[in-house]
């Protein structure tokens, strides 16, 4: 429970912060063995012909099996997608910010800035095999989904 009230407080005040101080500079970076990760479930290294998108299930994601339960429970929200540029599933107005990152420009929703920090890194675990996320203030999710359309 405690962990909880700390994740919110932590969206909070980011969000405070971030209204009253401005943008702050966002970055997102794939360590080497996330990018080994994923280029061995894409098969391949050239994404050229497709879109990454960092996503976070809200009701309005696309390949959602399942958009029950709480929020508050964020160890299986996140995502990364990789998709065909003209898949016809993907709501492009949500995804409205891009940021350029060590496997390519990866897309947002501007709404989501509020649940990350400043330096974000995607990871691999090899002992519980999954991504996750973590950034300069600790581990924001150990569990990234990886899904890929092509």
């Amino acid at each position: 429970m405690n962990s909880i009230i700390i994740s919110i407080l932590h969206y909070v005040l980011k969000y405070i912060i971030n209204n009253l101080l401005g943008d702050v500079s966002m970055k997102f970076t794939f360590t080497d063995s996330a990018t080994n990760y994923i280029y061995k479930k894409f098969g391949s290294t050239d994404t050229s012909a497709y879109d990454v998108i960092i996503d976070y299930v809200d009701g309005n994601s696309p390949y959602t099996d399942n958009v029950n339960g709480c929020h508050c429970q964020v160890y299986d929200k996140y995502r990364i997608l990789i998709v065909s540029k003209d898949d016809e599933n993907i709501k492009w107005d949500k995804y409205d910010k891009e940021l350029s990152t060590n496997i390519g420009t990866v897309h947002y929703p501007s709404y989501y800035e509020v649940m990350f920090n400043q330096d974000n890194k995607f990871d691999y675990s090899e002992t519980n095999f999954t991504l996750y996320l973590k950034s300069e203030a600790g581990i924001i999710t150990e569990q990234v989904q990886l899904i890929i359309k092509k």
